[in-house]
């Protein structure tokens, strides 16, 4: 909306000079000049016209100069406090949007899988291990291999996708994915001088909440690795000419190949334990992880402990 004054000034003569004030029309619009500023300016022309000197016009004109400068530095000042004050707002909101973003970001991540990598110190530190150390460790997954026999493309099953593991930290073996195998191998007697299989447990706890104790309280052990007895001695001595490349083999049937890897085993003095990262109904839509240990219940130290990714079946 626009504000409109009109002043109109008589003809005056001064020093034999003509001087024709005639002030026309002085316009406010929204982005112009204030109420005030407008009044200020119609006081000082006022009081221009009723002067009759030149020397009066002159310093009427600088007050009205001054005034007018005045009036739009306060005008400006309001103007820059108002966009100060958008532009706080609009940093806010971004930053309360960034914010909410960053959180959903954070809520996501906590469903999915988790990473598998080695068990905290903390989980560690809570094994004591024995002296007696597995051996020959490898890990795999049960699964179906080929070989030929003349023609005829034979199919039969094992512990496939096989790579070689070590021991970490006295007694930890290398962490399972879900449904992955660790088979390893133990001195006979030195195994059987620790107890008979009554004395040995399998102890599991979450690894995100250990003090919560072992899930077997509350768990039936279908839901968590509970045997040592996984593989049978078959599913090691694969048959010859695999499709595995695995070089320790037997001709014949799987009754036979197991009559075979015992017999390489006792050759050696030594009996085999597997384990499996068995899946389980209980477990989270994302997966959870698992800290295991083989407990002898009589010196209260373990044989092995690992880590697994536990998953729904």
């Amino acid at each position: 909306m626009s504000c409109q004054g009109y002043l109109f000034l008589p003809h005056k003569e001064q020093s034999g000079m003509y001087y024709d004030h005639n002030f026309k029309t002085l316009s406010l619009t929204k982005n112009g000049f204030s109420k005030g500023t407008f009044l200020s300016t119609l006081f000082l022309v006022g009081a221009l016209a009723a002067s009759g000197t030149a020397e009066a016009s002159g310093s009427l004109f600088q007050k009205l100069k001054n005034n007018l400068e005045n009036e739009a530095t306060e005008e400006a000042t309001k103007l820059l406090g108002t966009a100060k004050k958008e532009v706080i707002t609009e940093t806010t909101k971004k930053s309360v949007a960034q914010s909410t973003t960053s959180t959903s970001t954070e809520v996501a991540a906590a469903g999915q899988t988790p990473e598998l990598g080695t068990p905290s110190a903390d989980l560690i530190s809570m094994t004591k291990c024995t002296d007696l150390k597995p051996e020959n460790i490898t890990i795999g997954t049960l699964g179906d291999y080929t070989f030929q026999k003349g023609f005829s493309n034979e199919k039969r099953s094992g512990l496939v996708n096989r790579r070689t593991g070590a021991l970490s930290n006295g007694c930890i073996l290398p962490s399972l994915n879900s449904r992955e195998i660790a088979y390893m191998e133990v001195d006979e007697k030195s195994f059987d001088a620790l107890g008979s299989s009554n004395d040995w447990e399998m102890q599991c706890i979450k690894s995100g909440n250990p003090g919560a104790g072992v899930v077997g309280a509350s768990e039936p052990k279908t839901e968590y690795p509970y045997t040592v007895n996984v593989l049978s001695g078959k599913d090691m001595m694969l048959h010859c000419g695999n499709s595995e490349n695995v070089a320790e083999c037997a001709e014949g049937s799987n009754s036979s190949r197991s009559s075979a890897w015992k017999k390489n085993l006792d050759g050696r003095g030594k009996t085999m334990l597997s384990v499996m990262a068995n899946t389980s109904t209980l477990a989270p839509a994302q997966g959870e992880k698992l800290y295991c240990q083989y407990y002898n219940k009589k010196s209260g130290n373990s044989l092995f402990a690992f880590e697994y990714l536990r998953l729904q079946n």
